[in-house]
């Protein structure tokens, strides 16, 4: 969460500490909104979120929170920057989630292998390019 709160005093002027909080606030307020998607929604809802796997049920529902905290009004940026914590909210909700496959009675080790052959690479690869967007956003 530092990262970002850092991450988002910059621009293409130089730094900023003005930028660094009103941005940093918004980053903050997107990943703790994904923490509690991945941690405690998505589980709660599990029987309710479509999908099979568990990274899909946690991707589904960091995407629902994410767009919900940005309808309430904080998502005061550039677009490529909300697609950005779109695709970061969704892979850290998704990974959140799937932690979770080792407290359910529902699941084989075949099956967790499979989902996380699956998964695994869909968050890093949405983080990645969520990561790229928001860097690009500060300088274009």
């Amino acid at each position: 969460m530092v990262f970002f709160l850092v991450l988002s005093g910059f621009h293409s002027g130089g730094y900023s500490l003005e930028l660094m909080w009103k941005e940093g606030f918004h980053a903050a307020l997107y990943l703790l909104a994904a923490y509690f998607s991945g941690a405690f929604l998505a589980p709660l809802l599990l029987p309710v979120l479509p999908f099979r796997h568990f990274g899909g049920k946690g991707l589904v529902a960091g995407l629902f929170i994410f767009a919900l905290v940005a309808l309430l009004g904080y998502a005061e940026m550039a677009i490529i920057a909300l697609l950005g914590w779109f695709l970061i909210s969704g892979a850290i909700s998704s990974f959140l989630t799937m932690n979770f496959t080792g407290a359910s009675t529902y699941t084989s080790l075949s099956g967790v292998r499979k989902e996380m052959r699956i998964f695994v690479p869909l968050q890093v690869a949405l983080a990645f390019i969520g990561l790229s967007f928001v860097l690009i956003s500060k300088f274009v």
